[in-house]
């Protein structure tokens, strides 16, 4: 059996983890292949006011939500450019 693998998070990064982790249902995909090519931004706007968040705290998660966004299509092209190199006639 594998080792199960951990993930830490500094306490500043906790609460946009969490408005991360609620708003995986507002990706905005495009063609048949579902690629997904960011947040829709509305959908973010409006959980956040559903939280009512505002103010400097509002900002910080905004801004840790969309690092997050950042890092995933990034992780996403990578594993995308490997999957071709591997398999170059798909």
């Amino acid at each position: 059996m594998e080792p199960e693998e951990s993930a830490y998070l500094w306490p500043c990064n906790v609460s946009a983890w969490n408005v991360w982790c609620e708003l995986q249902t507002q990706w905005d995909r495009a063609g048949m292949s579902g690629a997904r090519t960011g947040l829709r931004y509305e959908g973010v706007r409006a959980h956040l006011d559903e939280l009512g968040l505002c103010g400097d705290e509002r900002r910080e998660i905004y801004d840790g939500v969309r690092a997050a966004e950042r890092a995933t299509l990034d992780a996403q092209a990578e594993l995308a450019e490997q999957e071709e190199r591997n398999n170059p006639q798909r």
